[in-house]
């Protein structure tokens, strides 16, 4: 076989492969099973731009005062959720979870309750020590006289009766400001861990 011949045989034969690739990918609308690039390289969503972090000061499982301010100079995610939840609030911890391991990522990582009545110290440390986060993660509580502020400047519904709460993760950067934000069903540890890593060193 002559080399002309056989160069444009594996010419052919490599963008038939690519072609099957990318239709693959299109298909499934997922980019290697991380989901789909949104908007300049994230795979979360972009948050308005100059969106600040609320100020609070709230106590954590164990009793402690976090501060908004405390968590400057280190990119943070903040999950809202509640102790009792069966479903998606166990699962986006988890994310969150795959996500550090994956990464190694140094963050803050906040959960901030949506059910204050029910939420209490002994319960938020239990379900940390269930989703294998204690220590990693702290859960703030709070009335909701408190919360509703920070509900607010994040643009969550809180859980009630009648309304299930917002599934929502949001990443903001070291200077305190909201970045990236990731409804439940477009959160994956793959995604997530991208735009941590691209917040992080960026």
């Amino acid at each position: 076989m002559h080399a002309r011949l056989r160069l444009t045989l594996i010419a052919v034969t490599v963008c038939a492969v690519a072609a099957v690739i990318g239709a693959t990918l299109a298909a499934s609308g997922r980019d290697g099973g991380s989901g789909p690039l949104l908007q300049n390289g994230w795979f979360g969503a972009l948050r308005p731009a100059g969106q600040r972090v609320p100020n609070f000061a709230l106590r954590d499982q164990d009793g402690r005062v976090i501060t908004s301010a405390s968590l400057r100079g280190k990119p943070t995610i903040f999950a809202f959720v509640y102790t009792t939840c069966r479903d998606t609030c166990p699962a986006q911890v988890q994310d969150i979870r795959q996500a550090l391991n994956n990464t190694g990522a140094h963050m803050n990582v906040i959960g901030i309750t949506v059910d204050p009545k029910t939420d209490t110290p002994k319960l938020a440390k239990t379900f940390l020590i269930n989703q294998t986060m204690y220590r990693r993660m702290d859960l703030l509580l709070g009335t909701r006289e408190q919360l509703k502020p920070i509900w607010d400047a994040f643009a969550i519904q809180p859980q009630t009766n009648g309304l299930e709460h917002s599934a929502e993760l949001v990443l903001a950067d070291a200077d305190g400001f909201q970045r990236i934000g990731y409804p439940f069903d477009h959160l994956t540890p793959e995604g997530l861990g991208h735009d941590m890593h691209k917040l992080a060193t960026s």
